[in-house]
């Protein structure tokens, strides 16, 4: 696959017209990263922004003590990083490729360039960040507010919408995830999601085939939808 296609099938670019991708083409630099790659934390910060085409990044916060808070996964089509003007991440985020993955990077000042001459590409860049912002509120509640059931369901539910698909009642979650890795995405821990994933798959709520999770979308909306109110 060729490069401005790859660039067509970003979700920031997929209304701009060929001259626009040719446009970028010329500024960006498309690179390919193994899984395990620390793309940029404060250690490695980078006034950037990464446009993922292909694979899955996670966005992690982690304190003095090594434990980590998983922020966010990004799936094919998304973008991370920051410039002086803009940014989708902070100081203090960490990216970590979990799976290889197809990178493109813009450098601040080609960016800030390219939003300053296309308006359509500011509204859209406007867009994804209020959806961001809107699952950052959505986070912050579910860990104030809700029991880890009601954390595990919900991250899954939606994991199960961005990167998954349905087959009648289930959803999957096509990448591969670790009960680590939910404990970091919920504020838990891996003895405590172990221990509810294993009611829940008791219940019917989801199964497991090794690490490729199912849900059962109908029964868990109904369990949110009752439990949030």
């Amino acid at each position: 696959m060729d490069k401005l296609t790859m660039l067509s099938q970003i979700n920031l670019f997929d209304e701009l017209e060929m001259s626009d991708l040719k446009q970028i083409d010329n500024v960006s630099d498309m690179q390919p990263l193994k899984k395990g790659t620390l793309i940029l934390g404060p250690e490695k910060p980078m006034k950037a922004l990464f446009l993922l085409k292909q694979g899955t990044v996670r966005l992690y916060r982690s304190n003095a003590a090594g434990k980590q808070l998983t922020v966010d996964l990004l799936g094919d089509g998304n973008i991370f990083g920051e410039t002086s003007s803009f940014s989708l991440t902070d100081d203090l985020v960490y990216a970590e490729a979990m799976s290889d993955v197809y990178v493109c990077i813009i450098g601040k000042s080609q960016f800030e360039t390219l939003i300053s001459e296309n308006p359509k590409l500011a509204i859209k860049f406007i867009e994804i960040l209020s959806s961001r912002l809107k699952e950052i509120y959505e986070m912050s509640e579910n860990l104030a507010l809700h029991s880890v059931k009601y954390r595990i369901l919900s991250l899954l539910l939606k994991l199960s919408e961005k990167f998954g698909k349905r087959k009648n009642e289930w959803q999957t979650i096509d990448i591969k995830l670790t009960h680590y890795d939910i404990a970091t995405m919920i504020g838990s821990t891996r003895e405590t999601v172990s221990a509810t994933i294993s009611d829940l798959k008791k219940a019917g709520y989801i199964k497991k085939n090794p690490l490729i999770f199912a849900v059962h979308a109908s029964k868990t909306n109904l369990f949110l939808e009752e439990k949030g109110e």
